[in-house]
């Protein structure tokens, strides 16, 4: 797909950084077709769109927001284990700022002021505040009114400046973009700009719910996008995707570093709460969402028939979640031999699917399930919306299914406990007994709870989703953190913290950033689309090992066994 970009991408990246100081007259500029500085949104945008993949979807994915938002667990490393490493904290800083967003604004600059670029610079500033919302969301406080200027000091904007200006341009750039023959063939939408449009509008409407809780000035951004309905995501062929490629130089992170590398750190694995959460609500997505183990798990469970005999059959259960660490808290009164988990290697552990590993894999950045779901939650806070917010909610559901093509599932879905509107689920706990996935507090869990079902492998939205809300999602602690040490608890980071290259060479605005965060550069100093958190007393607690998450998969009967044409064996009539 970027393959015919890539030279020109490189030779215009280097020289674009200049190319406001080497001509002040922008009409002049425009208007030589010689002028080398003249690099056109068409040779910028693509290579953006393509490095963005690798930086939000790729590397910090992979070490830090599939771990923050329990899609995945993998061992080692100091994100995994909540904890920090500058090094790469910098990395990822440096190139939303120099590889990514520089050339954005490059567009937005030299043709910003040209009629005939209108929309092609508004898919610059729609991507832009995409980019920028995830920095925000990440650090916090960041550079924006004054970055990208040729300045040696750079202020750090409030949460609430950058907020703001997030999504007054994106209500703007709504505005102003139209269908005409101003496009270009991007690797999106291919020059639509009515879904140019509808990206900039759920996005407002996504931002203005991340942010709910920072008061009417950001809310009312939510409403306007309501009221502008028809221009919200609404089907699957308007979701914003964008794919990897089968050329060596387009790879899919996760193909290069896992299937060609055969890299064995940061090794992704399915996630033990996550999994609990799907079998409480009994939902098949695990089956698109994960592989069986390469080594088999042994389990036995008692089932009757329909003689209402008693039967203990064997079997390997179909999938494992790995969970985050098997490490007790020191209060507790375990040994390592109580954990059903004890001694296992990843291979005895369910590996996500293999499609997020091709070559080409497309992630979604804004889905249309998704927006289902956030107009759910839009209706429930009386923010507008022509249909009920349970009529989102099942339509959510219904396009995820079809999404992952399962679609012949759902409608039995849709009556489970806990999926139903309205309905609670019995909950299923994990193996220690110290958290439990269920739904059990109205409207507004089960919506919350399906828009992070639905959003697997959005690491870093499922990790503001979480942030954002209390007592929806019951998740545990790591108990061998590097930031507090073998058998305390650690709760989720709040963020990361500022690269320390920062305090070097911008100090002052270093410490603007700092004051913006009420003097506190720590992992769980609170952003402001957080929300306080009732942590449990984790030391307190008596954990009770078990298997409830691996057991009884296939039914309660022989008869259900046989049918799902599983290999088990009859071990004891009872």
């Amino acid at each position: 797909m970027f393959k015919k970009y890539i030279n020109n991408i490189i030779i215009a990246s280097a020289i674009l950084c200049s190319a406001s100081s080497c001509t002040q007259d922008f009409e002049e500029l425009n208007t030589n077709p010689h002028e080398f500085q003249t690099a056109t949104p068409d040779v910028l945008f693509p290579g953006v769109v393509k490095k963005s993949l690798d930086v939000v979807k790729g590397d910090p994915a992979n070490k830090m927001y599939l771990q923050y938002s329990h899609y995945t667990t993998a061992g080692g490393g100091p994100y995994n284990t909540y904890w920090y490493s500058d090094p790469l904290g910098e990395s990822w800083w440096e190139d939303f700022y120099t590889q990514l967003i520089m050339d954005l604004q490059s567009i937005i600059d030299l043709y910003g002021d040209n009629p005939r670029y209108v929309n092609q610079v508004g898919m610059a500033k729609i991507y832009k505040s995409y980019l920028a919302s995830v920095i925000l969301g990440t650090w916090g406080p960041m550079p924006y009114s004054e970055a990208w200027q040729q300045k040696l000091s750079i202020g750090f904007d409030s949460e609430e400046e950058v907020l703001e200006s997030l999504l007054t341009t994106l209500s703007e750039t709504y505005e102003v973009m139209e269908t005409g023959e101003d496009t270009m063939d991007d690797p999106i939408f291919h020059g639509d700009i009515d879904k140019w449009r509808k990206f900039a509008n759920t996005l407002s409407l996504k931002l203005a719910l991340r942010y709910q809780n920072m008061g009417a000035n950001i809310t009312d951004f939510g409403k306007l996008a309501m009221e502008r309905e028809a221009d919200l995501i609404g089907m699957e062929s308007e979701a914003v995707v964008a794919a990897w490629g089968t050329l060596e130089e387009n790879w899919n992170y996760f193909y290069r570093e896992f299937r060609h590398q055969n890299s064995s750190s940061q090794l992704q694995r399915f996630s033990h709460v996550f999994y609990t959460q799907l079998r409480d609500l009994k939902d098949p997505r695990v089956e698109v969402y994960a592989q069986a183990p390469v080594l088999g798990y042994t389990l036995r469970d008692t089932l009757t028939t329909q003689t209402d005999e008693r039967v203990v059959v064997e079997y390997n259960a179909p999938f494992v979640g790995k969970p985050k660490s098997t490490t007790p808290h020191d209060n507790w009164a375990l040994t390592d031999q109580q954990n059903p988990y004890s001694g296992l290697g990843d291979d005895s552990f369910s590996d996500i699917s293999e499609k997020y590993y091709a070559k080409d894999y497309a992630p979604t950045i804004l889905g249309y399930a998704e927006t289902c779901f956030m107009k759910a939650e839009a209706k429930l806070l009386h923010w507008g919306g022509g249909q009920s917010a349970e009529a989102y909610y099942n339509e959510g559901i219904r396009a995820s299914f079809a999404q992952h093509e399962i679609s012949e599932s759902v409608d039995t879905y849709l009556e489970n406990d806990g999926v139903k509107w309205g309905t609670k689920s019995e909950g299923v706990r994990d193996y220690r007994s110290i958290v439990t996935a269920k739904v059990e507090n109205g409207p507004i869990e089960q919506v919350l709870v399906q828009r992070w079902i639905a959003g697997f492998f959005q690491g870093f939205d499922a990790w503001c989703l979480i942030r954002r809300t209390n007592g929806i999602f019951d998740l545990p602690p790591h108990f061998n953190s590097d930031q507090n040490g073998v058998g305390q608890a650690t709760n989720l980071p709040e963020r990361i913290l500022f690269p320390t290259k920062e305090q070097r060479l911008n100090t002052n605005g270093y410490y603007q950033g700092l004051a913006h965060l009420g003097g506190a550069d720590f992992l769980n100093t609170r952003l402001k689309l957080s929300v306080p958190k009732n942590y449990k007393d984790w030391g307190a607690m008596n954990p009770i090992m078990n298997t409830d998450v691996l057991r009884y998969y296939y039914g309660t009967t022989l008869e259900e066994y046989e049918a799902a044409g599983i290999d088990f064996e009859i071990i004891e009539r009872l």
